[in-house]
């Protein structure tokens, strides 16, 4: 199987769990994971002031050289997290998201991750996407012998748990005693060398958790 980026591991579990990719909330997840994928892989940093600044290396994946396009395209130096979410996510056209998430559903069927059917309803035909269950099982063995195993957590096992368990998708997957591991777990990686990027990426999904809560929060308000 080719390589699978964290982005990918991370949609995978999502496509398994809430069986879509194209939606605004989830989308805005997929940024996030994203946006940290491009930090770790240097093609873009976050701010202490929780802003994206480009580096000026474009990323290898098609999905991420299209947002790390779209973000360019804002013509600042520097630019807000939540501007970014709010843009792609959160605006009046969802063109700009599902031109990324395209891109990413793309990647994804070339590498046997997940297929698309056609199944017939009452109402018409309607395509459906599936999950590979060897892919999805092999990434949740990943990461659960990289929270319950003794070695130090890779970079990677972090990010991706920590991205799952912000969405709430690990939900089922540990018992209540696994997940109190799992927390000691992701402690630890601030003793290690990968601790400072790791800390960021984690400021940032907490951040993007504050905005997308607070995004929807006003939307609500604004309906009611």
């Amino acid at each position: 199987m080719n390589h699978i980026t964290i982005t990918e591991k991370y949609a995978l579990c999502m496509a398994a769990v809430r069986r879509k990719l194209y939606d605004n909330e989830l989308g805005a997840y997929l940024i996030a994971a994203m946006v940290i994928q491009m930090m770790q892989d240097g093609n873009l940093a976050i701010t202490g002031k929780d802003k994206v600044r480009l580096n000026g290396s474009e990323p290898a994946g098609a999905c991420d050289r299209r947002l790390y396009s779209l973000i360019e395209q804002m013509g600042k130096p520097e630019i807000p997290l939540k501007k970014i979410l709010e843009k792609l996510c959160f605006g009046i056209s969802n063109r700009q998201l599902y031109s990324v998430i395209d891109r990413l559903k793309e990647s994804m069927l070339q590498k046997n991750l997940i297929s698309m059917e056609n199944r017939k309803g009452i109402l018409g035909s309607k395509e459906v996407m599936l999950v590979n269950k060897s892919a999805y099982d092999s990434v949740i063995g990943e990461i659960r012998n990289a929270v319950l195993g003794d070695r130090v957590m890779t970079e990677d096992m972090v990010l991706l748990a920590s991205l799952l368990n912000s969405t709430k998708l690990l939900k089922g997957i540990f018992t209540k005693q696994e997940k109190d591991k799992m927390k000691e777990r992701l402690n630890e990686i601030r003793h290690t060398k990968a601790g400072k990027r790791v800390k960021a990426a984690q400021d940032a999904i907490d951040e993007m958790n504050m905005i997308i809560i607070g995004s929807f929060v006003a939307i609500t308000a604004a309906t009611t």
